[in-house]
């Protein structure tokens, strides 16, 4: 059996798998992924990207494409329930609450992409910068120690070779076969209801003439769930529910039975189906007690299976391996403590409790069942996606401020640690420059622009801890940093013209300080932070 070793191990190669090998590459961290499925998914499963997956994606050089890729998409922007195709609409929403005018919290914009044209992108990009994906080859079993993770990987020959990594990436969906193995159990509510995806090929010209759904409630006596359609107008995918109590079971759709569900729900007896694929899940509101279990990390489904009601599930997973990265990067290169990579169980989890029970309060709110305390419960997409605050993990919270709640509106944070850096268009030499296309790679001070000493802190603090760490100033009238023409800034980001505020490679903010500092004092402060954000 041969024996190869690298530093990141991940198990699973669907979007949260293909996003941790892109995110770690981006990082220059070499990984390498197992997917027993010879490619990428051939199902459109998760169709829609909030604004803050696509700055990810932006940051790693994905969004334009994902972009493009999309572009045959930008007329489905509304989400309807109907008889059938060619019935009755009984009501009609738009995507995001609010509407699409973002334009104050971000450059990004909603992404409605299947994931069967999204992964192809991400496999793209994650193996130009070098990660290694194996599909067709299988986790068949793994050991840990103090100093990392034994596998044994299987290919579609049979083949059997062991890998040596430092750490081992969980990605492999709701049923973990890594979860299951190291006996971490889940809470929530269980499992909901049993559904199954129907991907069939169709001619929805016929019926939907220039109408355009992003997501179709059906119900009628044939068929009750989910419709959505492509682009071109000749794929879609049909999703029903089950119950095995019943005696119901997934043999029950046959090819027969599948054409006849879809011809109900597209509401016409005369459209040819051909059944492409079934893809049989569970909806289910459940979180692993651990996303950390020694050298072995959970992410995506793994961690958290999140009713896919208002579409958290691939958005959460996707920002789960992007934590993650950054803080492996760092721990595998010796700039950090182990201690950074246990602040992603501390950071990830809150989120994945508080975003699968919004799953479920969406749920409740669509079929109409929410009480009225459900309904106050329920927060608007923005806010579950963009207004996070981290309670506890790799950032110095500030003295006397007392906790944030976990979710915020996005409009009403400044830059607090624990939180997303806000989104603010600078100028640098007269071109515009968005605040979120400086993050990404290492850590980012950004300091007013009448503290021009933070810069010769920032260097010693660097030097001392070995830190890559970028310096900008940012002031109204520019000078030799960036420029604020807006004079927007320093109330985005909470500070005066001498404050300065640290943030972490992932574009949240690690630590602030609000106000001047004593020169002699500013590199002390900036080292203590790093140390406290690096777990050193």
């Amino acid at each position: 059996m041969s024996t190869s070793s690298t530093r990141v191990l991940i198990a699973g190669g669907s979007l949260v798998g293909l996003s941790t090998a892109l995110f770690l590459a981006h990082h220059n961290v070499p990984c390498l992924m197992v997917e027993r499925h010879p490619s990428t998914s051939i199902h459109p499963r998760a169709v829609g990207y909030y604004p803050r997956t696509a700055e990810l994606l932006r940051t790693v050089g994905v969004e334009e494409a994902a972009k493009a890729a999309a572009a045959g998409f930008e007329k489905h922007k509304t989400r309807a329930g109907v008889v059938s195709l060619a019935g009755e609409v009984l009501f009609s929403k738009e995507e995001l609450e609010g509407g699409d005018d973002l334009s104050d919290l971000t450059a990004s914009k909603l992404l409605l992409l299947p994931q069967d044209r999204l992964e192809p992108l991400l496999r793209a990009r994650a193996e130009k910068l070098g990660a290694d994906l194996r599909f067709g080859t299988q986790l068949i079993s793994f050991t840990q120690d103090d100093d990392g993770v034994t596998a044994v990987v299987k290919d579609t020959d049979g083949v059997e070779s062991t890998v040596r990594a430092d750490y081992l990436v969980a990605a492999d969906g709701p049923r973990s076969t890594v979860r299951e193995a190291l006996g971490i159990r889940r809470e929530g509510r269980g499992v909901l209801s049993r559904h199954v995806s129907i991907a069939f090929g169709a001619d929805f010209g016929a019926v939907l003439g220039d109408r355009r759904y992003s997501v179709v409630h059906v119900k009628n006596d044939t068929v009750t769930g989910i419709l959505v359609h492509d682009d071109t107008l000749t794929e879609g995918t049909l999703i029903v529910g089950y119950d095995p109590d019943k005696g119901e079971s997934l043999e029950d759709f046959d090819d027969a039975r599948c054409a006849e569900l879809v011809r109900a729900a597209i509401g016409s007896d005369t459209v040819e189906v051909t059944v492409r694929s079934r893809f049989p899940w569970d909806m289910a509101e459940l979180v692993a007690e651990r996303f950390v279990a020694g050298r072995v990390l959970l992410a995506g489904d793994a961690a958290h299976q999140i009713p896919p009601t208002g579409g958290y599930g691939a958005n959460t997973g996707i920002a789960d391996a992007f934590n993650l990265a950054w803080k492996l990067a760092l721990v595998l290169d010796g700039t950090a403590g182990t201690g950074l990579v246990d602040s992603y169980e501390q950071e990830r989890r809150p989120v994945g409790l508080y975003t699968a029970r919004q799953g479920s309060l969406q749920l409740a709110l669509r079929s109409g069942t929410a009480t009225e305390e459900q309904q106050a419960a329920t927060d608007d997409a923005m806010t579950v996606t963009m207004g996070q605050a981290y309670p506890a993990g790799a950032f110095v919270a500030e003295d006397g401020a007392g906790a944030l709640p976990l979710t915020s509106d996005p409009r009403a944070l400044s830059a607090e640690p624990g939180t997303r850096a806000p989104y603010v268009v600078l100028e640098q030499d007269g071109a515009p420059l968005a605040t979120l296309d400086l993050f990404g790679s290492g850590f980012v001070l950004l300091a007013g622009g009448a503290g021009r000493s933070w810069a010769r802190a920032a260097r010693a603090a660097g030097a001392e801890l070995g830190v890559a760490l970028t310096v900008h100033h940012v002031s109204v009238d520019g000078g030799e940093g960036l420029t604020d023409p807006e004079g927007r800034w320093a109330d985005a980001y909470g500070v005066s013209s001498d404050g300065a505020v640290l943030v972490r490679p992932d574009g949240i903010v690690a630590w602030r300080s609000r106000g001047a500092l004593p020169a002699a004092a500013q590199a002390g402060a900036l080292t203590s932070a790093l140390r406290r954000v690096l777990a050193r």
